[in-house]
């Protein structure tokens, strides 16, 4: 298994961090991730929030890149709506793979909130559309080849590409959040990139919806990396791992992957099934919503949890968040250097 490092680059005001802070920190962070020989750092993307949460992956990735040598960058995901043309995404993302020598991925989205599409003035409905026919241009400039296409929302005359890629070409991730959309991902041969807010079932069922339907296209899913974020933090005890990444952790599913945006369940006493509709609910902050979803605990535990992700789900790549919102940047240092040097050997050995 392979391991990779996940940044939303928040900088929520409560906690006393500027924006500034967060990513001279992230980008420190970074370069001790590519010393220690991680394998990916990921980047993701939200717009308008109020916390500054990153919305502008693909500036932080070359940055990045500057930074590092080894450690290959990937994004996950950018929301392709947002970018104006595709055939521009396409050009970026073919100028960071350039600078970083071949070392970057592109995972793409189409997002699901509505202040977002309303504060770009774009109609929401059209986002399944315009993901795809962006998707489309993508691969055929990345191609090298002049090309022209003429869609519902984006036209391209008679262009070719310039510079291309390192990589021939690099790889493109795609997100999929029901069955559906999974066998589209696999209709069109891209690898699966599944969110972090999935306990082990749901992953393993999200993975198998979109195994089958490779098989169905005639495809090997053996030449398909199982990619999957997870929540992260290790300290040298568990409960001191719990107290110091508590007030940061909660900030993500209190105010960011939070009802409505995101359904959770929980249990009633008698055992029926209870929807989570407050993002105050009690049940954030309960083991029963960390079991089988977070890793946070100590070297110990958090190996046992990641041979469980690889031997019982078949993950290749763990992409774990590794800085929580105004989390203080030693704590996160000291679970960096933990996850390298006492959790990775554990489960390797």
């Amino acid at each position: 298994m392979k391991y990779a490092v996940f940044y939303s680059l928040q900088a929520p005001a409560e906690f006393g961090v500027t924006p500034q802070q967060v990513y001279a920190e992230a980008l420190e962070q970074i370069a001790r991730a590519d010393e220690l020989g991680l394998y990916q750092v990921w980047l993701t993307e939200h717009h308008f929030m109020d916390d500054a949460y990153c919305p502008s992956p693909m500036i932080a990735a070359a940055a990045m890149a500057g930074r590092t040598k080894n450690i290959r960058i990937g994004q996950g995901v950018v929301l392709l709506p947002f970018y104006g043309h595709p055939l521009k995404l396409a050009e970026d993302a073919a100028v960071l793979d350039v600078i970083s020598g071949g070392r970057f991925e592109l995972g793409i989205g189409r997002g699901y909130r509505p202040h977002e599409f309303t504060g770009f003035g774009l109609n929401q409905k059209q986002r399944r559309s315009m993901t795809d026919e962006g998707i489309e241009i993508i691969r055929r400039a990345w191609s090298g080849e002049r090309f022209s296409f003429s869609g519902k929302h984006y036209q391209v005359n008679d262009a070719r590409l310039t510079p291309t890629p390192v990589q021939k070409p690099p790889r493109l991730w795609l997100g999929a959040g029901t069955p559906s959309s999974r066998r589209r991902v696999a209709e069109k041969g891209h690898p699966l990139l599944v969110s972090l807010v999935t306990n082990l079932k749901e992953t393993n069922a999200e993975f198998g919806d979109y195994t089958q339907a490779l098989r169905d296209f005639g495809r090997d899913p053996a030449q398909f990396p199982r990619a999957l974020i997870r929540e992260f933090y290790v300290a040298e005890d568990a409960q001191r791992a719990w107290d110091e990444v508590k007030p940061y952790f909660l900030h993500v599913y209190r105010k960011v992957y939070c009802p409505p945006w995101i359904p959770f369940f929980d249990r009633n006493p008698d055992g029926s099934r209870r929807r989570v509709t407050d993002p105050n609910d009690s049940y954030f902050e309960s083991e029963n919503f960390r079991q089988d979803r977070h890793i946070i605990g100590d070297p110990e535990f958090c190996a046992r949890e990641l041979r469980r992700y690889r031997d019982e789900a078949n993950i290749e790549i763990m992409i774990l968040r590794m800085q929580f919102p105004g989390q203080p940047t030693a704590q996160v240092m000291r679970s960096l250097e933990l996850l390298a040097k006492e959790v990775i050997p554990r489960v390797e050995n």
